[in-house]
């Protein structure tokens, strides 16, 4: 994202669900290191995501970890075909609409693992759309994730919030730390997931 750009994006707010999305992800989080069995739903941010994707009524995948035939490759959501039974633990090609990988912000690793992992899918499925989705990331972060890194038209890159500096050890699973950023105005909505849910739409 260039700086003028970031610029003329808007300040996060509490009434926006982007918001709403960092504190349950905190929440959630805190869950999850109190209850190991809730994991099985996937992480926090996974089940968030999810959560509101289903409220939209969209048809997602009710478990995390899930394949395709003919891949061992783990992805975090799939966008299903409305007829499809959203609790398989595999999935045809021809059921999924697009493969979505989730992730709170990303880390030198990433990029270049979701190219991998969307490449080898595309081989199976060639109708299929990718979409990687990142709650958070700090402005022009080194290892960002867009859609022009990963190279390929059938894969986009959505990144919701972005922040202007790295937060503390935890703090993006931290309400406290989460007002902090928006108390200092260091938190801007980017207008992602708004072209993320226009972009599941339209799949």
């Amino acid at each position: 994202m260039s700086a003028y750009k970031e610029l003329k994006k808007p300040l996060l707010t509490k009434k926006d669900e982007e918001y709403e999305m960092l504190i349950e992800v905190a929440e959630d989080y805190i869950k999850q290191k109190v209850d190991k069995a809730i994991e099985k739903s996937g992480t926090a941010v996974e089940v968030v995501i999810r959560e509101h994707l289903i409220s939209r009524g969209f048809n997602v995948t009710l478990n995390p970890n899930q394949k395709i035939e003919g891949s061992d490759t783990k992805n975090s959501i799939f966008l299903l075909e409305p007829i499809a039974n959203p609790s398989q633990k595999e999935y045809a090609s021809n059921e999924i609409k697009m493969v979505i990988q989730i992730l709170n912000n990303a880390d030198a690793d990433s990029l270049n693992k979701i190219k991998t992992q969307f490449e080898e899918l595309k081989q199976i499925g060639k109708y299929l759309q990718f979409a990687v989705v990142i709650l958070s990331e700090k402005i022009g972060y080194t290892h960002e994730i867009t859609t022009d890194k990963l190279g390929n038209n059938a894969f986009r890159a959505f990144t919701l919030i972005s922040r202007k500096a790295h937060p503390k050890t935890g703090g993006l699973y931290n309400e406290t730390a989460i007002n902090e950023m928006l108390k200092k105005k260091e938190l801007k909505k980017t207008g992602d997931w708004d072209t993320f849910i226009a972009a599941i739409k339209s799949a």
